[in-house]
């Protein structure tokens, strides 16, 4: 379990320790708002694991319960107080049907909603970092890695210029290729985008969210690990 220095409300963005997972409720608020009022669905949870995400997703018009994919996934959401969950998965296995069993408002059956919701973070999610290190020039090592972000679909783009290449590199470390644009310092607060953001999540126990540059509160990833 991750255990982060703890930020006062309404602290600035840059003071959180990094690295970081943020959501920026304001991105989150529009993309929401932005989807067309639907016939019933069901929306996708699997990729944050996140039940107060979920309960926002809700509110869109149209949502009728949420979709994960496995037993355990649905057991955190049934925790959370969630009682219409679609599993996608194959329950398989004795310790998981049991559960399953133990689960009212969880089913395997497809039901015919389509399940939506796949890009409502897609641009209010980013990770922070700071750069750790100049070892030479056109080189910054930063403090995000692997263990930080998921680099299975690729690597991290920079917010503040996506012409800097950004690297996963190692487990503890992320690199930043500067080439011919200024060199960054020791201590140097960046943000970064995940090239996966449901990789990403699963590596976190909590995000912080934000709205513009202020900080308002830690949301857990209650169902990280619930394979």
């Amino acid at each position: 379990m991750q255990n982060p220095i703890p930020v006062e409300p309404g602290a600035s963005i840059d003071t959180i320790d990094t690295p970081a997972l943020i959501l920026d409720l304001d991105e989150f608020d529009t993309a929401l708002g932005a989807r067309q009022p639907n016939a019933a669905h069901r929306v996708a949870v699997w990729p944050h694991k996140t039940p107060t995400i979920a309960r926002r997703q809700l509110e869109v018009p149209g949502a009728r319960g949420i979709a994960v994919r496995s037993v355990r996934e649905a057991s955190v959401f049934a925790a959370a107080g969630f009682d219409d969950i679609r599993i996608l998965r194959p329950v398989v296995g004795a310790a998981n049907e049991s559960l399953l069993a133990q689960l009212p408002g969880a089913t395997t059956t497809d039901d015919g909603l389509a399940i939506e919701g796949f890009d409502d973070l897609s641009r209010a999610v980013t990770m922070t970092t700071r750069v750790s290190s100049v070892p030479e020039p056109g080189r910054a090592i930063l403090d995000c890695g692997q263990k930080a972000i998921g680099r299975d679909l690729g690597d991290p783009t920079l917010v503040s210029n996506a012409d800097i290449r950004v690297i996963a590199g190692s487990a503890e470390h992320g690199i930043a290729l500067t080439r011919d644009i200024p060199p960054f310092s020791i201590g140097d607060w960046l943000q970064l985008v995940p090239a996966d953001i449901a990789t990403t999540f699963t590596l976190h126990d909590w995000l912080f969210v934000v709205r513009g540059s202020r900080f308002v509160e830690r949301w857990a990833i209650e169902a990280r690990g619930a394979f």
